[in-house]
């Protein structure tokens, strides 16, 4: 890249970027998606994928990977109606709230930051390297899943609770499950990929289930009082 430096790519069997890199690798999604999520040539370029999109090492293709994942994981993902499990909505959700989304370096610290314009207008999200390389595909969906209800008027409410990995005393927590914020919408989506998700393989389903559970124990001031089995 022109500004920021690849830090080493994890295994991509594990990762799921070898398993749905080939079904992004498709010019009438990539129209579609391109389209549908706000990107923009001049901040996926100059070395983040867009002259080489199914190149699965680059962030185009991987955020695409994503994108993918969360539009196709249920068994009829045709059917977008609130009515049903988030599996089903949470794609549509994701297209409703973000208008344009970017790739920058970042400064090693954030996955992904969302700002929202004046007016809700001009909703962005940026896409930093702990996005591309630091998380799985199911993990980049449920990233897309947390930004987008940020931008639906959920900040973060509360300080992390004492020996939670994100930070004990730092802000950037959800108070509570019930408070329904970015936390749980992503923890949310990874428990129904891991129960019901798709087109995907054992091991991501049960990836999805130990990222939703370090979620459920870390990322609220008040634990939830379950986890995921």
């Amino acid at each position: 890249m022109a500004t920021c430096t690849i830090p080493a790519i994890p295994n991509k069997d594990v990762s799921g970027d070898n398993l749905y890199a080939p079904r992004i690798c498709n010019q009438s999604f990539i129209n579609w998606a391109w389209s549908a999520h706000g990107f923009s040539k001049k901040y996926w370029d100059d070395g983040f994928g867009y002259d080489a999109v199914c190149n699965n090492t680059l962030p185009l293709c991987r955020t695409l990977s994503g994108i993918w994942l969360l539009n196709y994981s249920a068994d009829d993902y045709w059917n977008e109606q609130w009515s049903n499990n988030i599996l089903h909505w949470g794609r549509r959700y994701v297209r409703n709230q973000i208008d344009d989304l970017r790739a920058k370096c970042g400064d090693g610290t954030a996955i992904a930051t969302a700002f929202s314009g004046f007016l809700g207008i001009g909703r962005r999200v940026e896409l930093y390297l702990g996005f591309f390389y630091s998380s799985n595909v199911p993990a980049r969906a449920e990233t897309l899943i947390h930004e987008a209800r940020h931008m639906g008027g959920k900040s973060h409410n509360a300080n992390f609770p004492s020996g939670s990995a994100f930070g004990a005393g730092r802000s950037g927590a959800d108070s509570s499950w019930g408070y329904n914020g970015a936390w749980m919408y992503g923890a949310l989506y990874l428990w129904w990929f891991y129960a019901d998700g798709r087109r995907t393989t054992a091991a991501l389903r049960q990836s999805a289930r130990q990222r939703a559970n370090f979620v459920i124990d870390n990322a609220f001031a008040t634990h939830p009082g379950f986890t995921i089995s």
